[in-house]
């Protein structure tokens, strides 16, 4: 997959000066030895080209690349006004806008995103966790916010490290220790917690979560106060209809949730049966149809062990996360 984006950037690279000439021709100004160009004529005819390849939210997403070109913040960027281009941002401007018509996720071409409260550094190889992952961690935080005691949490498929380090950063009484079957995640949650400097209270081990080998020896042994996780949960007959942004460039191992959706789910399940301390809490974001399948998992398979709580709506009314807790 990272080759395939590497060699899309490179054809972007290669035919974006030849298209962009005439422009920067056209619409240049001689402030110094070098020309430039207004962002606000830049920007002319990319809504309608981005639009027409099926992109959304064009505002939003030329912001974040004029932001990339100008390496500065997004939320620093409040106008356009009286802000100019370089021959050679000009270029990189034109290329990463071909890019995002290529449905290439727009995470990805920045390389970097804000989750919650944290920047994350992204990868191409790592999958990109949505805003419905923000509602969930915020209820996470919400939840425990008051607790004064320390918290020992395992976060079970950590990916970048999103969840995790959101309410480490939130939260300073808790400490997480996550695994995470790819190597370049694994790598690049432990990139991002000394970033943000959680590393002390943040550890990951590379491990393929499987049954009856849940954690990495290391943790053999150990309980926890609270598991969280964003478990692979699209169903195997539901992989035509994702996004081209998805299908093309997201690594779908962090997808592919078997034919019910729960394959991993169920794993998490076992986890902590094993892991989780009794009264623990469990906490999974879900497909939209789960949480009643989940419920009746729980009450038919796990009897004794773990007790389903409660499912929760997202922002869009959708029944998403889930609260087990253990007996």
């Amino acid at each position: 997959m990272y080759k395939l984006m590497t060699q899309q950037l490179r054809h972007f690279s290669r035919t974006t000066p030849r298209q962009i000439t005439p422009t920067a021709a056209a619409w240049t100004t001689k402030q110094s030895s070098e020309q430039k160009i207004y962002v606000s004529k830049a920007l002319e005819g990319w809504d309608e080209k981005l639009r027409s390849n099926g992109v959304g939210d064009i505002d939003f997403n030329l912001k974040c690349i004029v932001a990339k070109v100008l390496q500065r913040k997004f939320n620093t960027l409040k106008t356009y006004h009286d802000v100019q281009f370089n021959q050679d941002q000009l270029q990189e401007f034109e290329r990463l806008c071909e890019a995002r018509c290529a449905r290439m996720p727009l995470q990805h071409i920045v390389g970097e995103w804000d989750f919650m409260d944290i920047t994350l550094k992204t990868s191409p190889t790592v999958f990109i966790p949505r805003p419905e992952t923000e509602e969930f961690v915020s209820k996470v935080i919400n939840i425990y916010r008051n607790y004064k005691e320390p918290l020992d949490m395992l976060e079970v498929g950590c990916g970048s490290g999103a969840m995790s380090l959101a309410i480490l950063h939130a939260l300073p009484n808790i400490k997480s220790t996550a695994v995470e079957r790819s190597k370049a995640a694994t790598a690049l949650a432990w990139e991002n917690a000394k970033m943000l400097n959680l590393q002390d209270r943040f550890v990951v081990y590379n491990h393929t979560t499987a049954e009856n080998d849940y954690l990495p020896k290391e943790l053999e042994g150990r309980k926890f106060d609270l598991i969280i996780s964003n478990p692979p949960y699209v169903k195997s007959e539901e992989f035509p209809l994702l996004q081209p942004e998805v299908k093309l460039y997201e690594n779908l191992n962090a997808l592919d949730g078997g034919p019910d959706g729960l394959r991993i789910a169920r794993l998490v399940f076992d986890c902590a049966c094993i892991h989780l301390k009794p009264g623990g809490k469990m906490w999974l974001e879900l497909g939209n149809d789960h949480p009643p399948l989940v419920q009746t998992i729980i009450d038919l398979q796990y009897e004794g062990r773990l007790r389903f709580i409660s499912g929760y709506e997202d922002q869009y009314k959708r029944n998403r996360f889930v609260e087990i807790e253990k007996v």
